[in-house]
């Protein structure tokens, strides 16, 4: 009976899913790279900013920088491995307008992110994005 018992919780442990990141444990400040084509290495990125939006699987994001300001929003979805996805929208505000267009994130963890992002006007179709936690 009782290696039974062993095998089963044994058998438990390794079906298991690893842990199911919740959407709080990607709130913060985030390194960023981003690729302008599909199959390109990222090449250009910077800082962004992942706060909890008033929906509990909602996210906003702020992406700050000399002579622009991103923002982005979107639901979150857990995936049945524990990692979550974030998809949405993001806009870029430039002096001489908006661009628009969607993301989709995964995060494996608390501390990492691969992703890819497309432009309303089809000129990006699915480039990379990818991210780290800030230091």
């Amino acid at each position: 009976m009782l290696r039974r018992l062993i095998v089963a919780v044994a058998f438990a442990v390794c079906t298991s899913p690893v842990h199911a990141l919740e959407p709080s444990e990607l709130i913060g400040d985030w390194d960023t790279w981003w690729a302008n084509a599909p199959g390109q290495e990222p090449d250009g990125g910077g800082p962004m900013r992942i706060s909890a939006d008033t929906h509990a699987q909602a996210l906003d994001g702020v992406l700050p920088a000399p002579g622009f300001d991103g923002v982005m929003n979107g639901e979150v979805e857990q995936r049945e491995d524990g990692a979550l996805v974030w998809n949405g929208r993001w806009a870029s505000i430039w002096a001489e307008g908006t661009t628009t267009g969607t993301f989709s994130l995964i995060f494996t963890d608390a501390h990492t992110f691969t992703g890819k992002w497309s432009t309303d006007d089809g000129e990006v179709d699915g480039a990379a994005w990818n991210g780290q936690r800030a230091r």
